[in-house]
């Protein structure tokens, strides 16, 4: 009633930084709600680092996110990527805590990756610099 809006991101979603953009540059999400089943990845560290994938989202849109994970970790993550609560893997309990709305688009959720491809066509940029510079020395 109040025009609040949540993004349900399901499981391997939440590793797309673009994908969980659109949720807030076109849907207008104020939350990020990350919902996902880590048991898969047993007893290697790849459960620590899709709950990571969620704290650089958070970062990435400034979304208060609540993930939770049923063989998982699960918490609530703020605005800059800071845990505030936290059940550890394969913990059976509940979580309590506060997410703040936020209305603000970040530079990221605008413009995307144009940092990063930046980055890529420059490298392409100076290879081939570099690889004609020999070429033509010789």
């Amino acid at each position: 009633r109040d025009g609040t809006r949540v993004a349900p991101v399901i499981c391997w979603e939440s590793i797309f930084g673009e994908y969980v953009t659109d949720y807030v540059s076109d849907a207008g999400a104020h939350y990020l709600f990350v919902v996902t089943n880590d048991g898969w990845w047993k007893e290697t560290p790849g459960h620590r680092q899709h709950n990571s994938f969620a704290r650089l989202r958070a970062i990435e849109t400034r979304r208060s996110i609540a993930r939770s994970a049923n063989t998982g970790i699960s918490c609530f993550i703020n605005q800059r990527g800071q845990e505030t609560a936290r059940l550890g893997w394969w913990k059976r309990s509940g979580l309590r805590g506060t997410l703040n709305r936020n209305d603000h688009i970040t530079f990221y959720v605008k413009y995307g990756d144009y940092i990063g491809r930046a980055g890529l066509f420059m490298t392409v940029i100076l290879l081939l610099y570099t690889l004609l510079a020999r070429f033509i020395k010789k």
